[in-house]
């Protein structure tokens, strides 16, 4: 399983990269073509008008690849319900009412009658 995720993100992050570098050269292809076309020589100005676009995507990528890590690296805290074998009247063991749990983002990992209800829940990345 770890590989999987391992190769997903890392092909993700290959693909970004791949389409990061195409922007860059086609961006720069067409900086060159605006040079020569124009009779006199671009100021800083324009330089930094024409690298701005990149910054911001530069910037983008850099927001979706610490996503991507977080996604990858997910942390996850765990909550055991061990079910009352003394009140049984009424409950159910095979059909618990686990949706409110289910709201608050926690998920049914597995279920033993000798341990009870196992859930999980991903711990939110720290925002930076």
């Amino acid at each position: 399983m770890k590989c999987e995720r391992g190769f997903k993100s890392n092909f993700i992050f290959s693909v970004l990269t791949i389409g990061l570098c195409a922007v860059i050269l086609f961006c720069l292809g067409g900086l060159c073509l605006a040079q020569s076309s124009e009779s006199t020589a671009a100021s800083g100005e324009n330089v930094s008008e024409l690298l701005a676009p990149l910054q911001a995507l530069h910037d983008d990528l850099a927001r979706i690849e610490a996503k991507l890590d977080a996604f990858a690296n997910a942390k996850w805290e765990y909550k055991i319900l061990v079910p009352n074998v003394l009140e049984n009247s009424g409950f159910d063991p095979y059909k618990p009412n686990l949706a409110p749990l289910g709201k608050q983002g926690w998920e049914l990992v597995t279920y033993s009658p000798d341990v009870g209800y196992i859930l999980k829940r991903r711990i939110a990345p720290e925002s930076k």
